[in-house]
């Protein structure tokens, strides 16, 4: 009977657990990484900003370039957006050369001065033929008499660029010297580009924390013996800057070293024309909050606000909160896309912090009235 009575129960048991596993939602059981979306359970304060303490100027925009894509409409609802999220200048980094660049100046700069700032690329089609690296700094120079107020370089150098051998154009190539000394002689600040977060440059696998980003852009992966690792690129960069200390160089994206702020404070020390923008970092910036505070207040006047987008009062007012709140524990992917599946908690910068950062740098640097 005692033996019966424990079948009794064991069976009871199975039964149960049986039971409960087939109650659960059929996908919980196979879910995807890719399809894992976690909502907080967290209560915390939202602090809502509407306008920032100071007018704003972003150094780093996407407008577009050219008639076509610059409509009056297009350049209106720029203009809304910026007004209603307190921006007094938007830079353009599209603005190409030529009739584009030309385009481009008279639907933004020309039709609304003060508003917005356009910076002028260069063609790199045929640079490995000799004449290039001459033509291309008179083109320059053609740009910024124009009116273009300083030059916008891709993290396709470095990365994209090829010569007939397949080798990769390097950032510290001499062809590019001239191009760099040309920004320095006129007073023209280079915003560049290099490189990519430190996660791009490692293997898609179960350890890399932006995998879900790089699983929806498998081409900004940037592992493997095709290209060269993010510190060469970098250390290739820095060999430009210490070689032109007359051109002023804005290191896109924090640098692209917004992992490692020691490092980026070694640079800021030992290059004086180096300067950085937040644009698309507050991610990575606002998950270290306590370093990153002490990093903006002790480099307050080699900081620059920018956004990477179009102008988008939602990610610019995130943006507001994490530099003037100390609220917990919140989502970035308005400011830009999701980078990461961590959240980010305000660094309540001090005024003259802000101010610096919000406006008078860019000043500055972009030789504008004050």
């Amino acid at each position: 009977m005692q033996e019966f009575s424990i079948v009794i129960r064991v069976a009871i048991v199975v039964l149960l657990s049986t039971s409960w596993v087939h109650a659960q939602p059929e996908d919980i059981r196979d879910l995807k990484l890719r399809d894992w979306q976690p909502k907080s359970m967290l209560k915390t304060k939202r602090t809502q900003i509407h306008k920032p303490k100071f007018p704003v100027i972003d150094v780093h925009n996407h407008l577009g370039g050219g008639s076509q894509t610059l409509t009056p409409k297009r350049v209106a609802q720029y203009l809304q957006a910026m007004d209603d999220a307190g921006v007094q200048t938007v830079v353009n980094l599209d603005g190409g050369w030529d009739t584009r660049l030309q385009e481009t100046l008279a639907a933004l700069d020309q039709s609304h001065p003060g508003r917005f700032l356009t910076f002028a690329l260069i063609n790199f089609r045929g640079f490995h033929d000799d004449g290039w690296s001459e033509r291309e700094t008179k083109r320059l120079r053609a740009s910024f008499a124009n009116g273009a107020k300083g030059l916008k370089f891709h993290k396709s150098l470095g990365l994209s660029y090829r010569f007939v051998d397949g080798s990769l154009f390097p950032i510290d190539d001499p062809k590019l010297d001239p191009i760099w000394a040309l920004c320095g002689e006129l007073n023209k600040p280079v915003m560049i580009h290099t490189s990519d977060p430190a996660a791009f440059f490692t293997p898609l696998d179960r350890y890399n924390e932006r995998w879900h980003e790089l699983n929806s852009h498998p081409n900004w992966l940037f592992f493997g013996d095709k290209f060269p690792s993010r510190e060469e690129l970098l250390i290739q960069r820095n060999r430009v800057i210490e070689r032109h200390p007359k051109t002023t160089f804005i290191g896109a994206h924090f640098g692209n070293n917004p992992e490692d702020l020691a490092t980026v404070g070694k640079w800021l020390d030992a290059y004086p024309n180096f300067h950085v923008d937040i644009d698309a970092r507050i991610s990575e910036l606002g998950r270290q909050p306590y370093s990153a505070r002490r990093f903006f207040i002790k480099y307050q006047d080699r900081i620059l606000f920018g956004t990477d987008t179009t102008p988008n009062v939602a990610a610019y007012r995130l943006y507001y909160r994490f530099l003037e709140t100390d609220d917990e524990y919140f989502d970035t992917a308005e400011s830009h896309h999701r980078q990461g599946f961590w959240m980010i908690y305000g660094v309540f910068l001090p005024e003259q912090v802000l101010e610096k950062m919000y406006c008078t740098n860019a000043v500055r640097l972009l030789g504008l009235e004050p």
